[in-house]
């Protein structure tokens, strides 16, 4: 049989029943694309061609589920960018930059993984703003938690949008480095919730 000739579909249907072939040809038609969604968020090449290997490995042996899949192109963009966050709490591998590693976060589902460590960083960044000096703390909740803007946090508080926008960034910092220091695997979490792309 000729895969190149099969609908994507009915590849993945193969795919699900085990058919080695069917996934090469899987492979062939998405190792480009996977490695320039991984090499984006990868400071090395290296470390992105072993990634994308490893992608490859894991939707093999996820391979069951890959029958159910409508759209495959997005389901392989949320898995691949999901090894490199996982590759990146394993083995510490560097990525570009502090907003690459999730564009348009909010337009994809998240694992029970990613709820249960969301979850987690709420009650970490609850603790540490806690502990903020209270005009910071202030600062931060209305700007991060009630998006107010600077102007508004400034008429609240009777304090000048200047030091609104000192103490926020200040904030931020602090959280940061506490998380980084403490718990650097949610440290890409903190990142996308408190900075959005």
């Amino acid at each position: 049989m000729v895969y190149q000739n099969l609908s994507e579909q009915l590849l993945l249907k193969r795919c699900s029943d085990g058919d080695a072939i069917a996934f090469r040809e899987i492979y062939e038609n998405y190792k480009k694309f996977v490695y320039a969604v991984v090499k984006a968020r990868l400071e090395d090449a290296e470390e992105a061609r072993d990634v994308t290997q490893d992608i490859f490995v894991n939707l093999w042996a996820s391979r069951q589920q890959l029958k159910d899949i409508r759209d495959f192109k997005t389901y392989l963009y949320v898995f691949s960018r999901n090894q490199v966050i996982s590759a990146y709490r394993k083995k510490n591998i560097r990525i570009k930059g502090e907003n690459l590693i999730i564009e348009g976060i909010k337009l994809l589902d998240h694992s029970p993984e990613d709820k249960r460590l969301a979850t987690e960083l709420t009650g970490l960044i609850d603790q540490a703003v806690a502990q903020l000096p209270e005009t910071m703390r202030h600062c931060y909740r209305l700007s991060r938690q009630e998006d107010k803007k600077n102007r508004e946090i400034a008429g609240i508080l009777n304090i000048s949008e200047k030091t609104v926008r000192n103490n926020v960034s200040e904030a931020l910092k602090r959280l940061k480095l506490n998380l980084q220091s403490t718990h650097p695997e949610l440290l890409l979490l903190l990142l996308v919730m408190l900075f959005p792309s």
